[in-house]
């Protein structure tokens, strides 16, 4: 009897250890599902972030005591705010991408000492001397197995200077002429002729064309070796070149360039030119007189390129030539851009082009290509060695004639861009297109304004330029200065900086939808949450399916 109490003792116990094991699970359960339906609810935790956001208006769609209806206007108004904001937001990204830089006057008294005086080229309008195309043309009688005198020559001599002008008339004695000259006036150097050593000769000398040179009205030699002026190829072939540091075909390193820190007429580069009417022989521009050139000290003169400006002098004139600079630098933030974007070059960026890049210099770098691929040659008057890398390049000669005038209008006529212009595809088609000649972010470029009064001889006892000269008419006096001591300086610069567009983003946000960065952390965090309660959810589900599959023997053990 007792063991029958004990066993039925035994059994009411394990009944209520089993019930009371599955009350606890079953509660366990509950709970859990319920701490999961609670936190794992994402429109609830929608509603709360609607709730508690800093932003305007977005708890009205949360709010319980709106209908319907209300929540729907209230959504409709922030959908059409989304899209205004959005729509202002590119709209705004757009111009601060198509106009990322801005040009302004940075100071109006920038002291004229720290802009390099200009380089000036002179060139005289008769480009051969009678002097040297006499000498030229005995050198080549002697030559003649034909025994043609000296004066036959002489009129040969004249279609050397088709050479310049690309002119021709007859197309058969050039042939003939060139024909002679391959073989009767050969280069020691290369066994070939070369009308670039021939036309140097003949081309009047920079020593009998400047008789007197000043500078800050100190007389100094024209000529000597080692000072202001030589000689250099401009596109109207060899002319006195003063102030210009470009890199040459000869690599030479140029001294620094002339800088002049007081103005007027007695204080900049006075020069007096004879203009030997006597010794013209054939004249370039149909006149007597000079040609003056005034540009960039970096840069090659080359018309076509711009930045060169043009005066001609007359003989029996004294020509008074004001120079005024103005100087754009640019702020290193802009080098940041791409060329594209900022539509200039940096001084130090394709240095391919010489020691420092310059527009014109592209340009003579282009043209030289195009001369190249066109007519297999290289104009005498165009520099070389930076532009082709070699100096074994063919120079043209009187048999390239028809082929240089067939595209002087082309090489006259660089572009950058193709441009699709209705009526204008023809031009575009026959134009130089040099896409990388851009120019350059940080120059100096130069405006001249010239007047001229007649020379008459000067009967001083002091100081005169012209002292010594009986007759002026053949002379010519040229004052090149600058006309001011301060001048502009226009500064390129980022139009808009990060912090910039950030504020001008963050205005918009706020005026728009009333947002701020405490808005922004606010999503991040509300994303963030639904991560991790995402990874959390999943971790509780695979937990309790384990507990579930446990068995309860164990715990009654």
């Amino acid at each position: 009897m007792m063991e029958i109490k004990t066993s039925a003792h035994h059994h009411r116990r394990l009944s209520t250890i089993s019930a009371t094991s599955e009350n606890s699970s079953s509660r366990f359960r509950h709970q859990q599902q319920q701490q999961q339906q609670r936190r794992y609810s994402f429109k609830a935790e929608l509603f709360q972030l609607f709730r508690s956001i800093t932003a305007h208006c977005y708890k009205q769609l949360a709010h319980t005591e709106r209908s319907i209806w209300e929540r729907l206007f209230w959504l409709l108004a922030l959908i059409l705010e989304a899209a205004t904001l959005v729509a202002i937001i590119v709209s705004a990204w757009g111009k601060f991408t198509a106009n990322p830089l801005i040009t302004t006057l940075h100071d109006t008294i920038y002291p004229i000492e720290h802009v390099p005086f200009p380089a000036i080229s002179l060139c005289n309008n008769n480009r051969i001397s009678r002097t040297a195309a006499l000498r030229y043309a005995d050198t080549l009688a002697q030559r003649d197995t034909q025994r043609r005198n000296a004066s036959y020559f002489l009129d040969q001599i004249v279609l050397l200077g088709k050479l310049y002008d690309y002119d021709f008339e007859n197309l058969h004695q050039m042939t003939k002429f060139q024909e002679f000259l391959d073989l009767h006036d050969v280069s020691n150097a290369t066994g070939m002729y070369s009308a670039l050593e021939t036309l140097a000769k003949l081309s009047p000398r920079c020593e009998d064309m400047l008789l007197r040179c000043f500078w800050k009205s100190i007389e100094l030699p024209c000529m000597l070796r080692n000072d202001m002026i030589e000689v250099r190829r401009t596109q109207y072939g060899f002319c006195c070149t003063f102030n210009f540091i470009g890199h040459n075909e000869d690599n030479e390193i140029h001294p620094p360039p002339y800088y002049l820190d007081v103005t007027g007429p007695e204080m900049g580069l006075v020069v007096l030119l004879n203009g030997s009417t006597n010794d013209y022989f054939y004249n370039l521009f149909n006149n007597i007189g000079f040609n003056l050139q005034i540009f960039n000290p970096n840069e090659v003169p080359d018309i076509t390129a711009g930045g060169v400006s043009e005066q001609f002098v007359h003989l029996g004139t004294e020509t008074f030539i004001r120079v005024d600079a103005i100087t754009i630098n640019s702020e290193p933030d802009v080098l940041g851009y791409s060329r594209e974007k900022r539509q200039c070059v940096f001084r130090n960026e394709l240095l391919k082009y010489g020691s420092v890049y310059g527009r014109s210099n592209c340009v003579a770098a282009c043209r030289i290509r195009s001369v190249l691929a066109l007519c297999e040659c290289v104009p005498f008057f165009m520099p070389t060695a930076t532009n082709v890398g070699s100096k074994s390049v063919t120079i043209c000669n009187l048999q390239h004639i028809a082929c240089l005038n067939k595209y002087k209008i082309k090489w006259s006529t660089v572009i950058t861009d193709i441009v699709q212009i209705p009526g204008l595809e023809k031009e575009m088609e026959e134009s130089l297109l040099c896409p990388d000649c851009l120019p350059s972010c940080s120059d100096s470029k130069y405006q001249i304004t010239a007047s001229a009064l007649p020379l008459i001889p000067s009967n001083r006892d002091g100081f005169s330029i012209t002292a010594g000269i009986r007759d002026v008419r053949d002379v010519s006096v040229v004052r090149i200065f600058f006309g001011q001591p301060e001048t502009w300086m226009y500064k390129q610069n980022v139009a808009y900086y990060w912090f910039e567009i950030f504020s001008n983003f963050g205005g918009m946000f706020g005026i728009m939808a009333g947002m701020s960065l405490i808005t922004l952390m606010e999503c991040v965090y509300f994303v963030g949450r639904q991560i991790g309660l995402m990874f959390m959810t999943r971790t509780w589900s695979a937990t309790s399916q384990r507990k579930q599959q446990k068995p309860i023997l164990p715990l009654l053990q």
